[in-house]
């Protein structure tokens, strides 16, 4: 895969993060939405991927459908990349 392929394909998840980040500006940090640091991290990428997990035995969710579990857990991924960065310079 190209990097023009790559990127068209992440677009949507960098477009769904600024949209909801517009929604909770007012409210707390992305910090204090991890409160357990690492371990927050974490547990937020498993429960997207248990999500994920659980939407391939539905034949049509209601709501939420894998690519938009897809793309949150790739926000959640980068979240925990930025922690991670963070946490080398300290």
């Amino acid at each position: 895969m190209d990097r023009q392929t790559y990127l068209k394909l992440i677009d949507p998840a960098i477009t769904m993060v600024i949209k909801k980040g517009q929604d909770y500006n007012s409210g707390p940090t992305l910090e204090e939405y991890f409160p357990f640091g690492e371990l927050s991290y974490t547990q937020m990428v498993y429960m997207k991927a248990m999500r994920l997990r659980s939407l391939m035995q539905v034949p049509k969710p209601n709501f939420e459908g894998k690519k938009d579990t897809v793309l949150d857990l790739i926000n959640y991924c980068v979240f925990y990349l930025d922690y991670l960065d963070k946490q080398e310079k300290i």
